[in-house]
């Protein structure tokens, strides 16, 4: 509000004065004054100079209010008058609001017509039509007026709006105020109307101006930060610009331990930058801003930490709070003269409150995933194994110092395609073929399977091949896909040399030791035999149950040789299978039969889809891995607890669509393969009800040498190591399920029709 007095209240002139010529002479300045106004664009400039200048040039007016009307509020407000001495009701004045129908401004608002009021009682009675609240400010504001007075009430308009009230007074002095004089000064009020909405308006644009720098100013800020108490300082310096301030703080959340800390600080008393270096956000200046993300305005307030900011001369305060996304990131508080919350455009500074928190919570994100990062890359880069990461388009990511090393490499390869890395480092399986992409380490753990010990051939560093086992496994996102692959590596050139002479040594060994103990075996079925032909005469001693378990540890010592010898012809690549039309289901029934002296009378139930179930197959080798399969289920369960064998014939698509989800490693790859292919499958399972499996022994199933922590027998490690690469040779696999005391539950498919071709060695018998 604006309040301002004339310079010089003169005598009216008592000469008589042409009524014609003075009505044209303040038609004139009327004229003048519109001009003028129509030429101020400063709202509050035109408010205080719109009341003084036509009380100068209209001789009826010697005092008059400017009412402004508020359509957020629908309240009216004095905005400035001129010629009255209000004395102590000033404040009174400042504080009052007229809603439309209330007082005169507000009847005039309501009707939108001028009102001719021509003695003071009508006036007061018109005022005093108010609402209580509103009652003793206007009674106060009455009391100022002098004895005599006329008034002329004009809405300003423009077309049907009203944007305020313009009141005109005369006190008693000649010429008075007529109805004749209605429309020439309503006709001006349209005018100052249009004039006001101008001024309003080129006040919004040059808010919305000053906003859009603002805005600017912060995405500068922003985007040129190179760190965050960078970004702190250039914010804060913003922000104390666009509200025209100089004393501020910026105050960052830990909301953690609910603790403030300062982040920055400009023109700050010393000894208020070390009191709030940390401070608890309870019982804090600005907690109702952290705790509700609301701005304050308010004076500054002895007693609440804010006492050395009013010794230093600061009077009132705002605390803007720093959102992301409706989390309170932080708080600017923002310190200055008593007119600083006025002076403060909150919808604004909201506004850069959010591109300011996002800015904050994204700078502070980036510094933790860089320390994560580094944290990652030192534990990383401390393991002896090589390690390489993905992403799920196949792109390098991450290599750590001693995966470089085993590729021979001096920089790492960023961003290079799987498509690149057969050829770049030279990758071929055991036997020097070069491995397609789809057998490449990262490729299979992209495709989701998890597999551990997939041995291949590099060019080592020397120039000379080396044998590297790799251990992969997908890395699923938030949603459960696939977002990249690990692999971790090693060189076991040396180790693999081992291995083979091991292996070299078990072959030859087991070679040895395979024709007497076939001997043996011979001779101990022949004195079985003899035995049991004596048994006959019951006057002969008999030792047929001695015997009997003699030839049973004898089969059992040829199976293990038998074993390392199969192993050594797959090492040797000497393998080859001996395919024929076979009855699965009697092959199953003949096995069960021959393996009663080992399983004894457990219930052992075969359930199969029809009588004769036809396969191609080698019917020693899947004789082998049906025998390797009750053998084990024999072994890991009680004489009292049955095994179910179950064989049916099961579409390639159906068993894919069944293990749609998550399924287990062995199996996962092989669906990849086998889907381009449709075609009908066998498929048996042989369930027990023993003691189980853990997570950590299905992990390493199907490895060599392999067995359960609980070892129940004798054995090598060997039998599911061989089902695997048997099945495997007929262009199937074999997988397992397994609850700990519950038991264990083994597949085992193949296609019908036998292998595909390019499995290689296959013979037809």
């Amino acid at each position: 509000m604006t309040i301002t007095q004339p310079l010089l209240v003169g005598d009216v002139l008592e000469q008589p004065i042409n009524e014609a010529e003075q009505r044209s002479e303040v038609l004139a300045n009327l004229l003048d004054v519109s001009t003028y106004l129509v030429s101020v664009l400063n709202p509050n400039e035109l408010f205080t100079g719109l009341v003084r200048r036509v009380v100068e040039v209209v001789p009826a007016v010697q005092a008059g209010l400017l009412w402004i009307y508020d359509q957020r509020q629908t309240t009216l407000h004095l905005e400035s008058f001129y010629g009255l001495d209000v004395g102590p009701a000033c404040e009174a004045i400042g504080r009052l609001r007229l809603r439309p129908g209330e007082g005169l401004a507000g009847e005039a608002l309501r009707r939108g017509e001028p009102l001719l009021i021509e003695t003071r009682s009508s006036y007061r009675d018109l005022a005093r039509r108010v609402s209580p609240r509103s009652e003793p400010d206007v009674c106060a504001f009455l009391e100022c007026l002098p004895c005599e007075l006329t008034a002329v009430v004009l809405p300003l308009r423009i077309g049907a709006e009203v944007i305020g009230i313009l009141e005109l007074m005369n006190l008693g002095n000649r010429p008075q105020l007529r109805r004749t004089d209605l429309q020439v000064l309503q006709t001006f009020s349209n005018l100052a109307a249009g004039a006001i909405k101008n001024a309003q308006l080129h006040a919004q644009m040059k808010a919305h101006q000053r906003r859009l720098e603002a805005f600017g100013a912060i995405g500068t800020v922003i985007s040129t930060a190179a760190d965050l108490d960078e970004l702190l300082r250039n914010v804060l310096d913003v922000v104390l610009g666009v509200v025209d301030a100089s004393v501020g703080i910026l105050l960052l959340l830990d909301p953690g331990r609910a603790m403030l800390q300062l982040g920055a600080w400009r023109n700050i008393p010393h000894q208020f930058v070390e009191q709030h270096r940390e401070i608890h956000v309870v019982g804090a200046m600005c907690e109702e801003a952290v705790r509700y993300g609301q701005p304050i305005r308010r004076p500054l307030i002895a007693g609440s930490g804010e006492d050395t900011l009013i010794d230093d001369g600061l009077a009132s305060c705002a605390y803007i709070p720093l959102l992301a996304g409706g989390t309170v990131v932080g708080v600017i508080g923002i310190y200055g003269d008593p007119a600083l919350p006025e002076r403060i455009d909150v919808q604004t500074l909201m506004m850069m409150s959010n591109l300011i928190g996002f800015a904050i919570a994204n700078v502070r994100l980036y510094q933790e995933s860089h320390i994560e990062r580094r944290k990652l890359t030192a534990v990383i880069n401390s393991i002896v194994e090589g390690v390489v990461l993905c992403d799920r388009l196949g792109r390098l990511v991450l290599a750590n110092r001693m995966a470089m090393e085993l590729l021979s490499s001096d920089t790492f390869p960023y961003q290079q395609p799987i498509s690149a890395m057969a050829d770049f480092y030279v990758i071929r399986d055991l036997d020097g073929r070069a491995l397609p992409i789809e057998r490449l380490p990262l490729t299979r753990a992209l495709a989701g399977e998890v597999f551990h010990d997939y041995r291949v051939l590099l060019r080592g560093a020397s120039g000379e091949d080396t044998v590297m086992s790799f251990s992969g496994a997908p890395v699923y996102g938030d949603m459960n896909t696939i977002e990249g692959a690990v692999v971790i590596f090693r060189d076991i050139t040396e180790h693999q040399k081992l291995e083979r002479a091991k292996d070299d040594f078990l072959a030859v060994a087991a070679h040895e030791l395979r024709s007497p103990l076939a001997a043996v075996r011979s001779y101990a079925d022949l004195l079985i035999r003899r035995e049991q032909r004596r048994d006959r005469d019951k006057d002969a001693p008999s030792d047929l149950r001695g015997l009997t378990i003699l030839s049973q540890q004898v089969s059992h010592m040829l199976r293990l040789v038998d074993n390392l010898l199969d192993m050594s012809r797959l090492d040797a690549g000497l393998f080859s299978l001996q395919l024929q039309r076979v009855n699965l289901v009697a092959l199953t029934h003949q096995v069960i039969d021959q393996l009663r002296p080992t399983i004894g009378e457990r219930d052992v139930t075969l359930t199969s889809d029809a009588p004769d179930l036809l396969v191609t197959c080698d019917p020693l080798r899947i004789r082998q891995v049906l025998t390797n399969l009750l053998v084990n289920a024999a072994r890991y369960s009680s004489p009292a607890s049955p095994i179910e064998v179950t064989e049916i014939v099961i579409r390639s698509e159906v068993l894919a669509t069944r293990y749609a989800h998550q399924p287990p490693p062995t199996l996962r790859s092989w669906l990849i393969d086998i889907q381009r292919t449709p075609q009908p499958l066998a498929l048996i399972t042989v369930r027990d009800y023993g003691i189980g499996m853990s997570e950590e022994t299905m992990q390493r199933l199907f490895r060599r040498y392999a067995r359960g922590r609980q070892r129940v027998g004798e054995g090598l490690g060997l039998g599911l190591y061989l089902s695997y690469e048997l099945i495997g040779r007929h262009g199937g696999t074999i997988w397992a399920e397994s609850v700990e005391g519950r038991g264990s539950t083994f597949y085992v498919t193949f296609p019908l029709e036998g292998p595909p071709l390019p499995h290689g060695s296959v013979q037809q018998a």
